[in-house]
C-alpha cells in the first residue's frame, strides 16, 4: 500500500468516526434526574411490559409547552394490567378496546395531579390531562399548572392536533 492509499485510508477512517460520533450524540438519550420527573413516571416506571418515558416540555400546540408522562406497553395484555393499576375496570377496558377506529383513537380524562386511579378534582387547578391511546396502546398524562393549560391541552387534544407520534 501506498502512502497516497494510506492518507486516503486514514482520512475516511476518521470521517467515519467523526459521523459515528455525531451520530451517538444526537441519539443519545436525554434522561431527566428522578427527583424532577412526575409522581406518575416514579409509579409506574417499573411497571413489567410498559416503557415509561417523562418529556420535559412537550409541544401541546402553536405556543403551549408542557411536562408529558408516557406510557407504552409492550402489548395488550400489559396495557390492561397497567389501566387496571389505574383503577380501570375490566368491562371499561374492553369497551375501550371495541370502540377503536382507528390508530388515533383516544380517550381524555381530568384527573387528580398525580393521580390516574383516582376520581378527577373538583377544583381544575388540581387535575392534570390523561389521553390514552388504545390502538396504539400509550397512555399519557400531560401535567399542567392552571386551568387554561389544561383547557388548552384539552382542546389540543381533541382537535387531534397532539398526536404521539408526531410530536416524539
Amino acid at each position: 500500500m501506498n502512502r497516497r492509499q494510506r492518507y486516503w485510508i486514514i482520512l475516511t477512517a476518521i470521517g467515519l468516526a467523526g459521523g459515528l460520533l455525531a451520530l451517538a450524540v444526537v441519539r443519545a438519550p436525554r434522561t431527566v434526574p428522578l427527583a424532577e420527573t412526575s409522581e406518575v413516571y416514579r409509579q409506574y416506571r417499573h411497571q413489567p411490559g410498559v416503557r415509561a418515558a417523562f418529556i420535559r416540555q412537550m409541544p401541546i400546540n402553536d405556543t403551549l409547552r408542557l411536562d408529558m408522562t408516557l406510557l407504552e406497553a409492550e402489548d395488550s395484555a400489559a396495557f390492561a394490567d397497567l389501566l387496571r393499576k389505574m383503577g380501570k375496570s375490566k368491562e371499561f377496558i374492553n369497551d375501550m378496546m371495541s370502540s377503536i377506529i382507528d390508530e388515533n383513537t383516544r380517550f381524555i380524562y381530568r384527573i387528580p395531579k398525580g393521580h390516574p386511579d383516582l376520581p378527577k378534582s373538583i377544583d381544575n387547578k388540581n387535575n392534570e390531562l390523561m389521553a390514552i391511546f388504545p390502538a396504539k396502546k400509550i397512555v399519557s398524562i400531560i401535567h399542567t399548572n392552571e386551568h387554561r393549560e389544561l383547557h388548552d391541552a384539552m382542546i389540543s387534544n381533541l382537535r387531534e392536533e397532539f398526536n404521539v407520534n408526531k410530536n416524539i
